[in-house]
């Protein structure tokens, strides 16, 4: 007798144990859902923190130009005072140049003009670093596509912004206008927010 009273008790012990481990799963699975009130996170940054900020564009106009190359630009420069104007705009966003739109006119040569084709990213720790502008290069009407113009910021503050730019003419811009004396132009450029 007392070995099939164990036997039951085991079985006994085997059928509780089934149905406690049961009795949760079905309760979970069958509980209705639970409605909450609770509010999604607001997410807040510090005070003095830009990380939550929107980007604005910047839009600068070229107010100021000085021939720096070819040799003697200085002087030409000089010499030709007010017949040297140029116009444009550059829009900054967030240490980018999204756009930029430059035109340059020196007494009756061929006007030029670069008008960028995608953004250029400014590195903001080291000001002095030169970076490539690609865009489209302009003289006298004829058009060189994918043209590289170096550009080294001088300043960028949030009224004014500064740049030397250089670019190469290309060779079948030179030819087309045979007028230019230099194949290579370098310039200060002043620019003034809007």
């Amino acid at each position: 007798m007392t070995i099939v009273h164990a036997r039951s008790s085991w079985r006994a012990l085997g059928v509780v144990a089934s149905v406690t481990a049961v009795i949760p799963l079905c309760l979970a699975g069958c509980a209705p859902a639970v409605e909450s009130d609770a509010s999604a996170a607001e997410l807040r940054a510090a005070p003095d923190s830009n990380l939550m900020t929107v980007p604005v564009d910047r839009t600068y106009d070229v107010t100021e130009i000085n021939l720096i190359a070819p040799l003697g630009a200085s002087s030409l420069h000089e010499a030709l005072g007010e017949r040297i104007s140029s116009t444009g705009t550059m829009v900054v966003r967030d240490g980018m140049i999204m756009s930029a739109d430059l035109q340059v006119v020196i007494d009756d040569m061929p006007e030029a003009s670069f008008v960028q084709t995608r953004p250029t990213m400014l590195v903001r720790d080291d000001i002095e670093e030169t970076v490539t502008s690609v865009g489209t290069l302009s003289v006298g009407g004829l058009t060189q596509p994918n043209t590289s113009v170096e550009l080294k910021p001088t300043e960028l503050g949030e009224d004014q912004a500064q740049f030397d730019v250089t670019f190469a003419i290309p060779d079948n811009l030179l030819v087309s206008t045979a007028g230019l004396p230099f194949d290579e132009i370098s310039a200060h450029l002043v620019l003034t927010a809007q």
